[in-house]
């Protein structure tokens, strides 16, 4: 308290005797809001660098007066605002800025203010990619924002139908998913085949691969921030895309005070099926949805409000014969309310309510007897977030959060049930963190974080921290800190749908990881950048799946299932070669990395690979410009995945029966002792612009695996010989985008 005091008192009188700066940046051409737009004040004196904040806003304190000064607004993909100011001591000033999108010039995409915004960043292992790049990246179908990620260093996947994310040597549920401050759970359709987030109504998205400040919290290793458009200010939008697979359509527009937004999209896939299906030929049903929509509104220049909500669902079912059927269902549900309030210049608030939930359900039935598997999990949150621009050098921000969970687990064997589990703990959490600039070059951000969960009484408090220092064209950068986990995800590997979240009561400890991140940027000019991070993390209090259930039909109970108090830890080094301007863009980025797990009941306590372990990782990553075409290609290279191999193999025969066998079964050897194949695939796309009837829009032809690999999954082993199942063979796939 004493030194908080000290700081208020230093502070204070720079606040009251300089000027002060301050307001929101948006697009000139629909009024959305422009997060992390680098904001320079030059004088005199050393130039005074902010970012706005996620909500576009900004504000700089301890402005001298009577001193020109010349502003400068930059965002990426807009051309830069610049104006000559003058203050007077004490003046508060209010100035909102529209930045114009920059065309874009065929010959050569200038990013002008890619540099400059760069030098801001201070946080190792932070990308953000804009969508507009992943519209120019081959995939199945549509673009995906998941399977874009997939192409950067520190980041793989489990398969081709996969689009969860395993970034640095976590697994999928180590990772934070928001969509608008919304978590979600299960961000996939499709069996990870499709991402929930529909491309047409993304604005932004921001990735955080590990050592994330101190406003995020509650995942062991990193953090996918997705914000939705806000919707068109200025006038009503329409943009859309049909594939092979799937529609969709996002409408924007303005309201008196405000905008809206509103976005679907839904397979087609069920009348294909159901075309081809009859009465000798059974075809599953299969179908899924995902609703995007948002309201905002300004009660007042210094007040706004605004109400989003996500609804998404997949449906699978499959009458295997009379007496036999499969279904499987599972979705995401999330809402949210949020009031944002600049209480002065200098301090800006941003307050939600918001609650999210997830619910998957197995139905099996075989020779007429019903076998239900049911997970889910559900929250309630209460948040506020707060960023003081205390003074020139300090911005400072602190928030909460107050969250419900409420977690079920269920099983049932014929119509009886074999296990039902239903928790509720709490999660509280505080932080406060300090961005400090004690000089042009150096940038040092500071945190701490407490957490305290009700299952089990625990509280935690975890120091973070990060620095940067630029000299030139070089940049280096530090990062670290503690985190902690209270829910973890238990997943197949296989598909999303058999995902199982396990709940964390008292006799299961939190998940436990400190993380430390290393590295160096080159930016020989705007065109270039180069980028070598080296990263550790230290894990304890993991849960893993028993793969020792496989010959025991009894194992229904949850700690015949899980193992937990599990160690483990991920290094590696990343380098990321990248071509930013001009008609030929892209980048080339490898991973170098270990990771390991040690249970004390698994493997005779001996360290193994997760099955996500690569040691080898490459991706290349093209496109090249040509007038109205562009042509894309994607390269990607692997070390084979980890799994189990057999040891031996026996059967069981009926006591009464000598000679009748009842079942063949097979004893697992080492986890994950040996390797499948190396991984390698290359993909095309090949997109045309055109302009009819005031519509702009794409035609697109994409090729997923060109040369036809089949790349192994994973090994099933029969009676005699081990099975190894392929990935997804060469893939055509066409499609239009429209906007107007």
């Amino acid at each position: 308290m004493k030194f908080l005091g000290m700081l208020l008192l230093l502070l204070l009188p720079l606040s009251v005797q300089a000027a002060t700066l301050s307001g929101f940046i948006v697009d000139q051409s629909n009024g959305e809001s422009l997060p992390y737009a680098t904001v320079v004040l030059k004088g005199q004196d050393r130039p005074i660098s902010v970012l706005s904040n996620v909500n576009g806003y900004y504000a700089i304190q301890g402005v001298p007066e009577d001193i020109p000064y010349v502003l400068t607004i930059s965002y990426i993909g807009y051309i830069s605002f610049q104006d000559t100011l003058t203050f007077r001591a004490g003046e508060t000033r209010r100035l909102d800025v529209q930045l114009k999108p920059e065309p874009i010039v065929v010959e050569e995409i200038v990013v002008q203010a890619k540099q400059e915004e760069e030098e801001q960043r201070i946080q190792p292992g932070f990308v953000e990619i804009e969508t507009s790049k992943i519209r120019e990246m081959p995939a199945i179908g549509e673009a995906d924002i998941l399977r874009s990620l997939h192409l950067l260093p520190g980041i793989q996947a489990a398969s081709d139908i996969s689009s969860g994310l395993y970034i640095r040597g976590g697994g999928p549920d180590q990772t934070l998913i928001l969509l608008d401050q919304m978590p979600l759970y299960n961000p996939s359709h499709a069996f990870g085949f499709f991402s929930t987030f529909n491309p047409d109504a993304i604005r932004d998205m921001s990735l955080h691969k590990g050592a994330y400040p101190a406003k995020y919290g509650g995942r062991l290793g990193s953090v996918l921030d997705v914000h939705n458009k806000d919707g068109n200010r200025k006038g009503f939008d329409a943009s859309g895309g049909i594939s092979l697979i799937a529609a969709r359509l996002t409408l924007e527009g303005p309201t008196p005070k405000g905008s809206w937004m509103m976005s679907g999209r839904r397979t087609y896939i069920d009348p294909l099926l159901s075309f081809i299906r009859d009465e000798d030929t059974d075809v599953p049903t299969y179908y899924f949805y995902d609703l995007n929509a948002k309201l905002n509104q300004d009660f007042s220049d210094n007040d706004k409000v605004q109400i989003s909500g996500y609804f998404g669902r997949d449906n699978l079912t499959f009458d295997v014969d009379e007496d036999s059927y499969f279904g499987i269902r599972w979705g995401n549900t999330a809402f949210l309310g949020k009031w944002t309030h600049v209480f002065s210049p200098a301090l800006f608030g941003n307050f939600v309510v918001a609650g999210s939930d997830y619910a998957s359900k197995i139905e099996l039935n075989i020779l007429d007897t019903p076998i239900l598997l049911s997970n889910g999990i559900s929250d309630f949150t209460i948040k506020g977030d707060v960023d003081w621009f205390a003074a020139r050098d300090h911005a400072i921000s602190g928030g909460f959060l107050a969250t419900h969970y409420d977690f079920e687990f269920y099983q049932e064997f014929n119509r009886s049930s074999q296990f039902d589990l239903r928790l509720t703990p709490n999660l509280l959490s505080a932080y406060v963190q300090d961005h400090w600039q004690p000089g042009s070059a150096t940038d040092i951000r500071l945190g701490m974080r407490s957490s305290y969960f009700s299952a089990g009484d625990r509280f935690h408090v975890e120091p973070r921290f990060s620095m940067s220092y630029r000299r030139g064209n070089w940049r280096w950068k530090a990062a670290g800190g503690s985190f902690h986990q209270y829910l973890q995800l238990v997943t197949t590997e296989l598909f999303s749908g058999g995902d199982y979240w396990v709940p964390l009561d008292e006799s299961v400890e939190p998940g436990r990881s400190w993380q430390s991140v290393v590295g160096v940027e080159w930016e020989p000019s705007e065109r270039y950048q180069a980028t070598v991070e080296a990263y550790y993390t230290d894990m304890a209090n993991l849960i893993v799946l028993d793969n020792r259930i496989a010959a025991d039909i009894d194992a229904t109970n949850v700690e015949d299932t899980f193992v937990s108090g599990g160690t483990g830890y991920a290094t590696g080094v990343e380098v990321f070669l990248q071509r930013r301007t001009g008609r030929l863009t892209g980048w080339i980025g490898y991973t170098l990395g270990w990771t390991r797990r040690t249970f004390s009941e698994l493997n005779q306590g001996k360290a193994f690979p997760p099955k996500y372990d690569r040691r080898h990782d490459v991706s290349f990553v093209t496109n090249y410009r040509l007038g109205r075409w562009s042509l894309g290609a994607n390269y990607i290279y692997g070390t084979g995945q980890a799994f189990t191999p057999a040891s031996a193999r026996y059967s069981l025969r009926s006591p009464a029966v000598p000679h009748r066998q009842i079942e063949n079964l097979v004893l697992p050897s080492d986890r994950n002792s040996a390797r499948l194949l190396p991984y390698q695939r290359l993909d095309l796309n090949v997109k045309m612009r055109f302009r009819a009837f005031e519509v702009n829009g794409d035609f697109y032809v994409q090729v997923f695996n060109v040369f036809n690999r089949r790349n192994e999954w994973f090994v099933i082993f029969d009676e005699s010989n081990p099975d190894v199942v392929k990935m997804l063979p060469i893939v055509p796939t066409l499609g239009i985008n429209f906007n107007f």
